[in-house]
This record gives C-alpha cells, structure tokens and sequence, in this order.
C-alpha cells in the first residue's frame, strides 16, 4: 500500500506472443500493453525474443521496422514466411503423329487445292519413333519458418499404353512401331494397325488412300479416286473408273465397271467378279467370270471360268496360259489373245526403244553443235564461255553414248529373254468365235469360224489346233 493507504497496483512490462500457423509457413507476433507504468519493448528485446521461438526464415523487414516505432495492441502482425516447396513439372507425351485425325485437303503447288487427297491415313513404318515421353522433374524443396525443409513433390509420369505393334524403349523414354501400318490412339493406346479398314464407299468423304499395309473397302471405290496399298486390297462393292494399285493381291468381290478410266495394277494375283473396260496389269495370275472390252497383261495365266468364262474385246496378253470357256462373239467382235509372250519384258522392250530414239535424236543435235564449237576452236574463235560450254557438251556426249550403249546391250537381252518364251497356251473349253486375233509367242492366226474345245499351242511356226 502506498502512503495515503491505498493498494498499489502491480507494474506490468510490455510483452509479446509469438504464434505459428498451422502450417509453420507464417509467424505471427502479437503485442500485450504495459500496465501501470511498466516499460515498453526495446527494438533489441523484440528481436531476441523472436529469435528465441525459434523463428529464422524470411523475415517480414518492413512489418518488424513499422512495429518497433508504432504498434497495435492484440493485433497479429505477419513478421515471416517460409518459401513453399516448388512442385515438379508433371511429365508429358511428345506426339510425331495427329492424334485427332482432321480433313485436309492436299494443296498442289498453284495453289489450288486437291479434294481427292484428303491425308486422312497417317502412315509409319517399322522402327519409327511414335511419341516421345518427357519425364517428370523432381521440383524445389521449401522451408518453414523455422528453418526446416519442407519437401517438394515429383511431377507426374504421364499415362501411356502401348497396343498392337508398339513397343517402348528400354530406357522408356520413346515408343516405337514395329510394323508397318496406321498410326493411331485408340481406347488411350498408341496403336499400328496393318489393315486400313474403309466401312463407306471411297468418295469426297474419304479421299484417296495410300496405305502401307493392306486395305479392306466395304463400299464402292468411285470413279477418279486412287487406293494403293503396300500389301493386299479388298473390295466388297464395284470399283467404277478408279485406279487400284496393290504389291500385293486384289480381291475385287464384285468386280470393275471402269467405262474407260479404270486402272488396275497387281504385284500379286487379281480376282475380280468381272473386268469390264478398263487396263489391268498383273505380275500374278488372273480369275475372273467375265473380261470385256478391257487392256489385260499377266505375267502367269489368265483362268476366266465361272458361269459365264466370257473374254470379249480388248486385249488380253498373258505369260504362260489364257483360259476361257467362250472367246469372242457370234457376231465377230474383234477380240486378241497374246499368249507366251511376258508383257512385263515387252512392257520393258517398248520403254527403252522410245527412250533409245529420244536420246540418238538428242545425240545428234549435241554432236552437231559439238562439231560446230571445235571447228571454231581450231580457228581459235572461242572466248572463255564458249570453251567452258564445250567441255560441258563433250562431257555430256560422252554420257549420252554410254547411256545408248547400256540401253541397246539391255535390248539384245530382253529379247532373248523374250524369243526364249515358248510355251504358252490357251484352252477353250466351249468355243473362239470369228475375228479372233491369236499370238502364241510368234505365231499368229485370226479365226474365221468358230472353233469348238480347243486347246492352242505354238509348233514351229505355226499354232496347233487340238482337241479340248
């Protein structure tokens, strides 16, 4: 008690509370006032009291310089931060192809655009890489504000699946095909696929298909589209005026109405309903009902059998046999059988005998000009250009004449190879109407009448006629 009596009050410092987020990533002061006359907080005690909690991260300069001339009381006040953990980037998937496949007509080089070739099959090969994945990195650890590490979170490995013909590479970082095929993600896998699968006609909607394995058509190939294909082509409906193109077999279940435009190529054989007015050119054997009015060379045999086994018109040329139950019609629609003969080496023969006239032609005019510059030369007439241009003709001369000599060396070969076919044949097993054109390697006849189940061979010079 003081002198008059009364009770003396307690004399209280000012103090301060140091409080954490749950988190520890921010420290929070509160100050408490001085009661009856007790001190104030020295800018050192605040100082030493916050180190004393033990807070050493980040601290908030700014806030703690404001609060050491003027401070609230009962207020938090935000004097630290921890640095938060940077996370890691999640991985990711590189893609060499369109996942979404998008209609894109082909622009030619005038810049118009061609709507036949839409891209829409994405073809790949074996051993080319697919997709590329990026893995995830590891990130940045943090700290809270009491100094202590807070750790970060690796990114996430993407999610791939690998399908049909994909394989991943041992240090998993690319996936790869290991067939030939379309490229694609179905169901979330990458997948190749070795058949190309059209369930509609090939039109507008489809484009032009050129695939590097087989390809199955359920529709009708329309007129002035192209579909080639690296291994075999089947189509369920009619190809019209197209062009098919196949290394491998061609199966056309309901067969060709080409109305003159058609064109159909076999590395293998070719099986078609019927063969109505287009050109057809088969490494393999043909079968067929019907072939009219059609260009046809085979390399083997050409068999027309079925209900109707009708050749009619045209031209039908094939390496070993020509087999047909009728040839020609009643009413003498001039039709030729070629037998015995490869048309592919006649194909051959024909391409270098235009290329040997083109190139004796240009081999003339440059000997002319050659003969021209080096009578000049002898004069002493020709600058620095003109002599330059010289050597340039005689280099070129010289190549010509080499090229020349390979091309007719080829010739003589090719038609050894071509007179030493001997053996073809035809059958017929009804019968070969009049103005009929037969070639059994060199032998010729033209029919007059019919004649009934025949078989056709060359002997000597000549065609043998026998019996069915």
């Amino acid at each position: 008690m003081d002198e008059t009596g009364n009770q003396q009050q307690e004399r209280k410092n000012e103090t301060l509370t140091v409080k954490l987020s749950p988190d520890k990533m921010s420290a929070f002061v509160v100050f408490h006032v001085a009661e009856n006359g007790g001190n104030n907080l020295t800018k050192d005690e605040i100082d030493k009291y916050i180190h004393n909690e033990g807070i050493k991260q980040v601290m908030n300069q700014e806030t703690l310089e404001s609060i050491y001339k003027n401070r609230a009381y009962e207020t938090l006040y935000n004097i630290a931060k921890g640095k938060e953990p940077i996370k890691g980037e999640d991985g990711k998937i590189i893609y060499n192809f369109q996942t979404q496949k998008k209609v894109k007509p082909k622009e030619r080089e005038d810049g118009t655009v061609d709507f036949y070739d839409l891209n829409l099959v994405e073809n790949v090969h074996y051993g080319d890489v697919l997709a590329v994945i990026i893995p995830p990195s590891d990130g940045y650890d943090g700290y809270n504000v009491l100094g202590e590490i807070v750790p970060s979170t690796k990114g996430i490995r993407p999610n791939i699946k690998k399908g049909r013909n994909v394989e991943i590479s041992e240090d998993g970082s690319k996936l790869f095909a290991t067939k030939d095929g379309q490229v694609g993600v179905i169901d979330g896998k990458i997948v190749v696929n070795e058949v190309y699968e059209v369930e509609s006609d090939v039109n507008t909607g489809t484009g032009n298909i050129n695939f590097v394995g087989s390809v199955i058509i359920r529709g009708n190939v329309l007129t002035d589209f192209k579909v080639y294909a690296a291994g075999n082509i089947d189509v369920y409906g009619v190809v019209e005026g197209a062009r098919i193109e196949a290394k491998g077999t061609i199966n056309l279940h309901r067969g060709v109405l080409g109305n003159g435009k058609a064109n159909i190529k076999a590395g293998g054989d070719l099986i078609s309903k019927y063969i109505e007015n287009c050109n057809v050119s088969v490494d393999g054997n043909i079968l067929s009902e019907a072939i009219m009015h059609s260009n046809v060379r085979c390399s083997k045999h050409v068999e027309v059998q079925g209900k109707n086994g009708l050749i009619l018109g045209g031209v039908v040329t094939a390496g070993k046999l020509i087999k047909a139950k009728v040839v020609g019609s009643e009413l003498g629609m001039h039709t030729e059988l070629k037998v015995g003969v490869d048309p592919n080496l006649v194909e051959l023969y024909k391409k270098n005998k235009e290329e040997i006239q083109k190139l004796k032609i240009e081999k003339a005019k440059s000997y002319q000009i050659q003969e021209l510059l080096c009578a000049k030369n002898r004069k002493n007439m020709l600058d620095y250009e003109k002599k330059e241009l010289l050597e340039k003709i005689i280099k070129t001369n010289n190549s010509l004449a080499t090229r020349l000599e390979e091309l007719e060396e080829s010739q003589d070969l090719l038609m050894q190879k071509i007179n030493e076919i001997d053996n073809g044949e035809i059958k017929v097993e009804q019968k070969i109407c009049p103005n009929v054109d037969i070639y059994i390697s060199s032998a010729y006849m033209k029919t007059t009448e019919d004649i009934v189940r025949c078989k056709l061979r060359k002997e000597g010079a000549d065609i043998k006629i026998s019996a069915y």
